[in-house]
């Protein structure tokens, strides 16, 4: 009976053990082992990327082959010089597959150098050979915010580079989504279209979604842009900022917004949408106590598109 007693006694103990990282870091998915969500939204990775020790922030950013996440919060872990957005800064934090495992979130390499109020809104190019994302009065920069990158070189990245012209301005300017049409959308309360040829901006055009409708935060666009999400506040909105998707019709005009529905907008605050690389998941940022993060199947998009009645 001691014997068994002491068998159990070691398996209970080398059980708890190891079963944190078998429900997490030894995953062999693009999500991090969690289940996939259907058609009701749910919180992603909860305890994992969405933790409740930060408010998350911006999109979540996914590589094409689905072996890295990177993601933004803020945290007083890294309490800035500057106490205009009191005790916390936005800092960007990311997990990866490696060695067949997925590492425990750190904080990205690349803005251990500037760790001041804001580094923020990480997306991958179409390649994910570079991340782009914002950051707060960096050294080079051409305004108070402006959008930097880093290359993949070796398996590792680089140090931060700035955008440049004409995409940072003198204002401050958030990351971009890109297309398979080589372009690249840049929203901060109004749309600019930018072209995007051998990772080099230009000819940057302001463009209306609908007049009746204001995106305030970065949008979606599909890669084939074939349809755009968006937030906007309205009379009739469920809460604050919600989320509104508008179809691209034959003329090649945009179709009238629809409100993405209750099971995606609630009272509170959505916003920052964005899908996987692999089509499969639509995620956003959903303003609970903590800003968590959301995703849920993209039949979501199916149904809404179903519903459309402008073309």
């Amino acid at each position: 009976m001691n014997n068994y007693k002491y068998l159990l006694l070691i398996g209970i103990i080398c059980f708890s053990c190891i079963q944190p990282q078998n429900n997490f870091f030894e995953a062999t998915d693009a999500y991090i082992g969690q289940k996939p969500p259907g058609l009701i939204p749910e919180v992603f990775a909860p305890g994992i990327v969405s933790d409740t020790s930060w408010g998350e922030h911006c999109q979540v950013a996914i590589s094409p082959k689905g072996d890295e996440i990177y993601w933004s919060a803020w945290s007083s872990k890294y309490p800035p010089a500057d106490t205009t957005y009191g005790n916390n800064t936005e800092q960007i934090y990311y997990s990866k597959f490696e060695d067949g495992i997925w590492t425990k979130p750190a904080l990205a390499e690349f803005v251990k150098d500037h760790l001041t109020i804001l580094n923020g809104g990480p997306v991958f190019s179409r390649d994910g050979n570079r991340l782009y994302f914002y950051s707060v009065n960096r050294s080079g920069g051409l305004g108070g915010m402006d959008t930097w990158y880093v290359e993949k070189i070796d398996k590792k990245w680089s140090e931060p580079i700035n955008a440049g012209e004409p995409y940072n301005s003198a204002k401050d300017d958030w990351s971009p989504i890109f297309t398979s049409l080589g372009n690249a959308y840049k929203n901060f309360g109004k749309t600019i279209k930018y072209k995007y040829e051998n990772e080099i901006f230009s000819n940057p055009d302001t463009i209306v979604i609908h007049k009746d409708f204001r995106p305030i935060f970065p949008i979606y666009m599909s890669p084939d842009e074939s349809y755009v999400i968006f937030d906007s506040f309205k009379e009739d909105n469920f809460g604050d900022l919600d989320l509104y998707i508008s179809f691209k019709n034959k003329d090649n005009t945009w179709g009238y917004p629809i409100n993405m529905g209750d099971k995606i907008n609630t009272k509170t605050r959505e916003r920052f949408p964005n899908v996987s690389p692999d089509g499969k998941y639509f995620f956003f940022m959903r303003h609970t106590e903590t800003q968590d993060f959301y995703w849920v199947s993209t039949d979501v998009i199916k149904d809404l598109k179903s519903q459309d009645k402008t073309e």
